[in-house]
């Protein structure tokens, strides 16, 4: 099973891309971000596993506390925002984008 992504011309003023399974949405201008895209398609695969319903219940129930500049430590953002960051770190360091990286930075659950 894979993602079904899409651009839109905007989103929420700050918001560059969410998931809302199966989809994840993408501001245009955004959608070819590779350490954005691992960012959500971690959610992604993260609400898979958990079941959807309960993974996007837990989030919202939760999100009250971690709202504003607080969001990246949010215990399902954390995780998320971390493998961003390993992707920003491995194409800083001339790591080139290939088949050879981590399953969590495909989009397929396979």
């Amino acid at each position: 099973m894979k993602s079904i992504e899409l651009t839109v011309p905007a989103l929420q003023k700050g918001v560059d891309a969410m998931t809302l399974w199966p989809f994840i949405i993408y501001r245009r201008g955004a959608q070819d971000n590779l350490p954005l895209r691992c960012h959500e398609w971690f959610h992604w695969r993260h609400a898979l596993r958990w079941g959807v319903l309960p993974w996007y219940l837990a989030y919202i129930l939760i999100k009250p506390w971690y709202l504003g500049a607080r969001t990246p430590q949010h215990p399902f953002e954390a995780p998320a925002y971390a493998k961003q960051r390993q992707i920003i770190d491995a194409l800083a360091g001339g790591r080139a984008w290939n088949n050879n990286w981590p399953s969590w930075a495909w989009p397929s659950t396979g």
